[in-house]
């Protein structure tokens, strides 16, 4: 694990942050010590905060001209959300009526589209797929969001299309699986890529990003407690939802120089994870990982139905 973060390290010390996030830290280094209060109630409000491109790189529009694409409205019982139209993206497998489904599910700032790169291989594969809009993340509304929403959706959009043979996660994705997965969602094989494993390891890597002072993480975590309530590094970190797990097959998939989720995280998911494969993979980085060819084959290689 040392030599993982000494990677990092290394890796992040040749990238010069955008100006925007050099003013943050500045703000939150030397001022935040001075107003613990105030501008801990503005790092808290922005660990919720989610972003959205302005444009779709050409490539996720290419895999999209194959896709239904529809909003889909399903009931959120949970933080006075209500009716939440979800945007989806739809591949129907033309060659075989009631195929399996497989959804595709992004991580944090992602997007459905991110994920297409695995659905025409999935369909020559004898699966029908589907990924989507996370709540408030690209086409589907909301400004905010955090790990309990994005399961209620999650857990939701099965009860809405399923019955679901498959998800594949990406990076924030596949923290919020195994919690949905104590909590009712159903499905017979899983695919984590790049997944965080410890809700410690999320805040600190925040923490990291934005340079917070101890004050400020002091009174985040009190935040957090008083919101969601006690113990949540167990209750929603995946090393120990995961532990009850064993009777789904998971496969992870990893790169060795990940520099937004460490490869440890993904390592400590598969200890954690009673029935699972771990790949590592090598000068794919966080993002590049979604669309490399041997990444996808071993992903449908894990899913197909005759290894079921």
């Amino acid at each position: 694990m040392e030599q993982d973060q000494d990677k990092q390290k290394k890796i992040k010390q040749k990238q010069n942050p955008p100006l925007v996030l050099t003013l943050f830290r500045f703000i939150f280094k030397y001022i935040g010590p001075l107003f613990p209060s105030l501008l801990g109630r503005w790092s808290y409000a922005l660990w919720f905060k989610t972003n959205r491109l302005k444009s779709m790189p050409k490539r996720e529009l290419k895999w999209l001209k194959t896709a239904k694409i529809e909003p889909i409205d399903l009931a959120i019982n949970v933080y006075d959300v209500g009716t939440l139209p979800v945007m989806t993206y739809y591949w129907e497998n033309k060659q075989q009526q009631n195929a399996p489904l497989v959804v595709l599910m992004h991580g944090w700032t992602g997007r459905g589209s991110q994920m297409g790169a695995f659905a025409a291989p999935l369909l020559k594969a004898g699966f029908r797929v589907m990924s989507f809009d996370n709540h408030a993340h690209d086409k589907t509304p909301g400004k905010a969001s955090h790990l309990f929403l994005q399961s209620a959706v999650q857990c939701a959009l099965a009860e809405k299309v399923g019955p679901i043979y498959a998800f594949v996660t990406h990076s924030f994705g596949g923290m919020v699986t195994p919690y949905s997965l104590n909590h009712g969602l159903e499905m017979q094989r899983i695919v984590c890529i790049s997944p965080p494993s410890r809700f410690q390891y999320v805040v600190e890597r925040f923490s990291n990003i934005l340079h917070l002072p101890k004050s400020i993480q002091e009174y985040m975590f009190a935040r957090f407690t008083k919101e969601y309530g006690e113990n949540l590094h167990e209750r929603v970190s995946s090393t120990h939802t995961s532990k009850s797990l064993g009777h789904i097959p998971l496969l992870i998939i990893h790169d060795e120089e990940d520099i937004d989720v460490p490869l440890s995280e993904g390592e400590l998911l598969h200890q954690a994870w009673p029935n699972s494969k771990f790949i590592q993979t090598q000068g794919l980085g966080h993002r590049r990982i979604l669309y490399d060819a041997q990444v996808i084959e071993n992903t449908v290689n894990f899913l197909k139905l005759d290894k079921a």
